[in-house]
């Protein structure tokens, strides 16, 4: 086990009220997914989702919750900080970080809609954030006890994006896991130095992709069926993926359809 690194807490503000008017009938929600997310990529692409369902064929009842950081920790993005905003959002750890009894846990939820027993809570994330191997089997555990679903993507979520265009099967898988660095613009010598292997190849085929900033959802939702076939080419299970390439987006995707 290597050295944790001490990590500051993080907030999340409340889900949005959902606006009805964007579905085709007032339904009553069945399901509920909480989606707790790394950065302004994955955030942006969950809400491309959650705005486009019925192009998607997502049932009125489903609700897609973004939830966002507070302004001011916006790049707080560590694995580990957004498991504890959940379990703090979910009212399951107090300000503090200890637990909460289980008869309080209902009163603690920042949810006001949150249903234990039917909705499903996510954190999305890289395998490939620094020293992640030193938290991952805390992760593993809590989110285990606590029903958090781990939506994890090794090396990281350009992979996913990448699914969403043909053939992904031309590249070479180590190519792909170990995604290197643009250095002396080996990979293109049309970008930057600092990229990485695979926001090239994403770059290349939705023009203007840039990672870390919002998406332009518009360039990926016609190939949301493909990635979610091309990614059962590769590792799904969240607890495989420390070791193995994969994404287990495309898992979350047919559930939210289903």
């Amino acid at each position: 086990m290597g050295e944790r690194i001490s990590l500051k807490r993080l907030n999340l503000r409340k889900p949005k009220e959902y606006d009805y008017g964007m579905d085709t009938e007032t339904v009553k929600p069945r399901i509920r997914f909480y989606c707790i997310a790394e950065g302004a990529t994955e955030e942006s692409y969950l809400d491309g989702v959650k705005n486009n369902k019925a192009f998607l064929k997502i049932k009125n009842e489903v609700v897609i919750e973004v939830i966002e950081k507070e302004d001011e920790q916006k790049t707080m993005s560590h694995p580990m900080q957004l498991v504890k905003a959940a379990l703090t959002s979910m009212g399951r750890i107090d300000a503090e970080g200890k637990e909460v009894p289980l008869e309080e846990w209902k009163d603690q939820c920042q949810w006001d809609k949150y249903d234990s027993r039917i909705d499903e809570v996510c954190v999305v994330f890289d395998r490939d954030y620094k020293k992640l191997e030193n938290h991952l089997d805390e992760i593993y555990e809590l989110c285990k006890k606590h029903g958090i679903q781990i939506i994890m993507s090794n090396p990281n979520f350009e992979l996913w994006l990448l699914m969403h265009f043909p053939e992904i099967s031309q590249y070479d898988p180590q190519e792909l896991q170990e995604n290197k660095k643009n250095l002396r613009g080996q990979i293109d010598k049309t970008a930057s130095k600092k990229k990485k292997y695979l926001e090239i190849l994403v770059a290349r085929n939705a023009e203007g992709y840039k990672k870390g900033d919002s998406l332009k959802f518009e360039r990926f939702m016609p190939g949301i069926e493909l990635a979610m076939d091309q990614a059962k080419l590769f590792c799904e299970n969240p607890e495989e993926l420390k070791d193995n390439m994969g994404t287990s987006m495309g898992r979350l995707l047919a559930q939210i359809k289903e």
